[in-house]
């Protein structure tokens, strides 16, 4: 049983990626969104447009 998880996880982990791969950015950006609210400098602010433009969201 372990050697066939050990065959397939790395493929269920590279089609988990190819599916929501624009999910998880989105997810990733909407966190870095929240944490940026929370903070009072524009540092982290500029950070996550660079990030958001670095990931070619779009309109999502």
């Amino acid at each position: 049983m372990t050697f066939l998880f050990l065959l397939f996880k790395p493929l269920l982990l590279m089609a988990v990626r190819k599916v929501f791969k624009k999910q998880m950015k989105t997810f990733a950006v909407e966190m870095l969104e929240e944490y940026a609210k929370t903070t009072d400098n524009d540092v982290d602010d500029q950070l996550v447009a660079r990030v958001k433009k670095a990931m070619r969201l779009g309109a999502v």
